[in-house]
C-alpha cells in the first residue's frame, strides 16, 4: 500500500468513527437475508501486521498477535456484527448484529492458530416470543451475547438496548440450534436497566466460569454512564457476590463487549471516538477479587491502539481454550453497514504478565 493510499484509508477510517450509521427501515429488513435465513458467501483478506508501522511484530504486552482477517460479503445481511462468542477451540463464532441477526461461521486456521478463512456461514433472524422476526430496528438492536449452561443444554442470552432487556434463546447441542428458537425473557434482570441511555445500553454481557470466584454470576455491562452518573454501570445477577458495581470510565472510553477468563479474572472491550480523538480501541483486566458490589473500579491496560492500527469499530469478544491450553482471545468489528468501514477480525494468545 502506498504512503497516499494509506493516508486515505486512515482517513475514512476516521469519519467512520464520526458518523453514525442509517439504520435498515423496516422494509428493507423484512426482505433481507438477515430476516428469512440463509446462508452467505464471505471472503477473507488476511492482516499480517497488527501495527503496520511495525511489520513482523507480534507480542503486544501479554498479547500475541496471531493474525487477523478482513471479511467482506456481496449479502449486505453479513454486517454490523456485535457480540461474540466461540468454541471448538475457537473455531466456532456465533456473533448477534445490531440490525436483529445471528451470524454463524466456522474460522479455518494453521497450526499456529493463525486465522485464514471463514466458512460454512449461515444468518438467521433473531426471533421474539411469538417466533417472528423483530419488526422494528428500536425491538431488534442486539449489543451483547453470552451464553449459559443450563439443565436442558444451554442458552444464549441476547442484551438489547433501545428497548433494554435481556432474552433467553435455548440451545440443544449445536449452538446454531438457537437459531430457530423463541427469544424469552430472562428473570432477575434489575428494573434500573431502563435508566439507560436508549443507544447506549447493555454492551457486553458474561457469564462467570464455574470454580472461579464470581461463578455462575451474569454480568451486565453498560455502554456508558447513566444520565448523571460519571462511570458506567455494572450488574452482576447471581453467584455469590450480586448487586450494582460501576467502572470507571477514563480517556472517553465506552464499553463494547466483555468476557469472563477461565481463571475469574473479567476482560473488557472498549472504544473510543470523535473528530479531536480519533478512533480507539482499548482491551481491560479486572481481577475477579475486585468485582464487588459499591465499588467503582479500574482496570489494568492490557492493549491500546488507534487509528494507525489495524482496529475499526471494535465491538465483539470471545474468550475459548486452544488445544495446547492456552487462551484465544477473537475480535470483531461493528461496520455499522457502511462501504467506508470494514469487518475486521483479530485473533491473539494471552500470556501471562511479563516479570
Amino acid at each position: 500500500m502506498t504512503a497516499e493510499r494509506g493516508s486515505l484509508g486512515r482517513v475514512l477510517h476516521l469519519v467512520a468513527a464520526v458518523l453514525v450509521a442509517l439504520p435498515l427501515t423496516g422494509d428493507a429488513f423484512a426482505g433481507s437475508l438477515a430476516s428469512r435465513g440463509g446462508t452467505a458467501v464471505v471472503t477473507a483478506r488476511p492482516i499480517a501486521d497488527f501495527h503496520p508501522a511495525e511489520p513482523g511484530r507480534r507480542r503486544f504486552g501479554e498479547l500475541e498477535f496471531l493474525g487477523g482477517l478482513v471479511l467482506a460479503s456481496p449479502d449486505t445481511a453479513f454486517q454490523s456484527l456485535s457480540g461474540l462468542f466461540s468454541r471448538d477451540a475457537g473455531r466456532e463464532l456465533v456473533s448477534v448484529t445490531d440490525e436483529g441477526a445471528w451470524i454463524g461461521f466456522r474460522l479455518k486456521t494453521d497450526e499456529t492458530g493463525r486465522p485464514l478463512a471463514v466458512e460454512d456461514v449461515r444468518i438467521a433472524p433473531l426471533l421474539d416470543a411469538d417466533g417472528h422476526p423483530f419488526p422494528t430496528k428500536w425491538g431488534r438492536d442486539a449489543e451483547s451475547l453470552a451464553f449459559r449452561r443450563t439443565p436442558g443444554g444451554g442458552e444464549f442470552l441476547v442484551g438489547f438496548e433501545g428497548r433494554h432487556r435481556v432474552l433467553s434463546y435455548a440451545v440443544k447441542g449445536d449452538p446454531r440450534t438457537a437459531f430457530d428458537a423463541p427469544g424469552r425473557p430472562v428473570s432477575g434482570i434489575p428494573a434500573d436497566i431502563a435508566s439507560l441511555r436508549d443507544n447506549r445500553g447493555l454492551e457486553g454481557l458474561a457469564v462467570a466460569p464455574p470454580g472461579t470466584p464470581l461463578a455462575g454470576g451474569l454480568l451486565l455491562l453498560a455502554e456508558e454512564p447513566r444520565p448523571g452518573e460519571a462511570d458506567q454501570p455494572v450488574w452482576m445477577i447471581g453467584g455469590p457476590r450480586p448487586g450494582l458495581f460501576h467502572l470507571a470510565r477514563r480517556d472517553r472510553f465506552a464499553v463494547t463487549d466483555a468476557a469472563f477468563l477461565p481463571d475469574g479474572d473479567l476482560l473488557v472491550l472498549q472504544r473510543r471516538f470523535g473528530l479531536r480523538i480519533g478512533l480507539g480501541m482499548r482491551l481491560l483486566r479486572i481481577p475477579a477479587d475486585s468485582i464487588r458490589p459499591g465499588r467503582t473500579i479500574e482496570g489494568r491496560v492490557l492493549l491500546e491502539a488507534d487509528w494507525g492500527w489495524e482496529i475499526d469499530n471494535m465491538e465483539g469478544l470471545a474468550v475459548d481454550t486452544a488445544p495446547d491450553g492456552s487462551t484465544i482471545l477473537t475480535l470483531v468489528s461493528d461496520d455499522n453497514g457502511n462501504w467506508f468501514q470494514r469487518t475486521v477480525l483479530l485473533r491473539f494468545r494471552l500470556h501471562g504478565r511479563a516479570g
